[in-house]
């Protein structure tokens, strides 16, 4: 069956909800933003049959809490328009939905840099975009702050192709970086790009980023990428998947480029929390979350076991470094019960 736009909301519904208990907004305001990061066209004359890659469970929405050692920080996101079946036909509605967000969330600053991103890694005709069945970009923001995130499918036209597009498009927005080169050299043979995207609410702090899965088993050392050299990052992998194998395919990889200093800023890993990768009931994660906080001395998540057993499960769980040496845990949550 088709998902429609009802259908959506109730997915969503227990997970909005949750959001709304932890934002410091009205609870209008969050399921506001929420309404205009899903962009749910009405369905009169519409094609649906869309599908979600956000989760695995294809629900678009999740609520990432942040915890570092100043706080905690909460944003939503989202696959937009996913319901909509022809993927030209969603890609508008998606696009209506950024230029939305631009003003909602006071971004309009770094609004020219986003639009050059998308006809960088975009085909010049948007008439045919077969290539993104699953949608073609992701946004991000949060009910708090300013600040807004996109994220394009970085995928289109092989691993090759979306490496060369990678790197003439961060030379571009850097051409005095000098590390862009030895981190494409470094990874490419070895990654397969998922996603890339823009983060920030200005110039001055806007970073690049970069989400790939390894196609080959490689140590932390043999990535080169500084940030990731923290012992923290080898204990974080075994305090989550412990004594199992670790599988390529349920661990993303993030890294950062702040623009306005043409420098690598931060890292991150974000561990995928399905069955075959972390099998953990409820109560584990609540153990899990209030030991790796304390590990990594980070602000306690607000999560009881009961919020996991009946309203949010989690989707990934990961962790950042940046050159500073500042941690971050990211917890990624979706709704609990998604019925089809």
């Amino acid at each position: 069956m088709n998902a429609t736009k009802d259908s959506i909301l109730s997915n969503v519904a227990q997970l909005s909800s949750y959001a709304s208990t932890l934002s410091l907004a009205s609870a209008k305001q969050v399921l506001d933003l929420r309404d205009e990061l899903l962009a749910l066209p009405e369905e009169t004359n519409l094609q649906l049959g869309g599908r979600s890659g956000l989760n695995i469970d294809g629900s678009p929405l999740q609520y990432c809490i942040s915890s570092s050692s100043e706080g905690l920080h909460g944003r939503f996101i989202s696959d937009p328009s996913c319901i909509v079946g022809s993927p030209e036909e969603r890609f508008q509605y998606s696009y209506q939905a950024l230029q939305k967000l631009y003003s909602t969330t006071q971004t309009e600053e770094i609004k020219e840099m986003c639009e050059e991103m998308l006809a960088f890694h975009l085909p010049v005709s948007k008439e045919n975009m077969e290539e993104y069945p699953d949608g073609v970009f992701w946004l991000g923001a949060s009910p708090d702050s300013k600040g807004m995130a996109i994220y394009i499918d970085g995928r289109r036209g092989g691993k090759e192709a979306s490496w060369k597009r990678f790197s003439d498009w961060l030379k571009h927005l850097m051409p005095n970086a000098t590390e862009v080169d030895e981190f494409v050299k470094t990874l490419s043979p070895y990654a397969n790009i998922m996603s890339i995207g823009l983060e920030g609410s200005s110039l001055k702090n806007v970073r690049a980023k970069i989400y790939f899965r390894l196609t080959h088993k490689l140590t932390i050392e043999d990535l080169k990428i500084p940030v990731l050299l923290d012992e923290s990052v080898t204990h974080f992998f075994n305090d989550v998947i412990g004594d199992k194998e670790v599988n390529l395919a349920g661990v993303v990889f993030n890294v950062g480029f702040h623009i306005a200093s043409s420098k690598l800023f931060d890292a991150k890993i974000d561990i995928c929390a399905c069955p075959s990768y972390v099998e953990l009931n409820p109560s584990e994660w609540v153990t899990l979350l209030e030991e790796t906080t304390i590990k990594n001395k980070v602000t306690p998540f607000p999560i009881q076991k009961e919020v996991l057993e009946n309203e949010c499960a989690v989707s990934y769980y990961g962790l950042g470094i940046d050159i500073m040496g500042n941690k971050r845990l990211n917890l990624y949550l979706k709704n609990k019960i998604v019925s089809n």
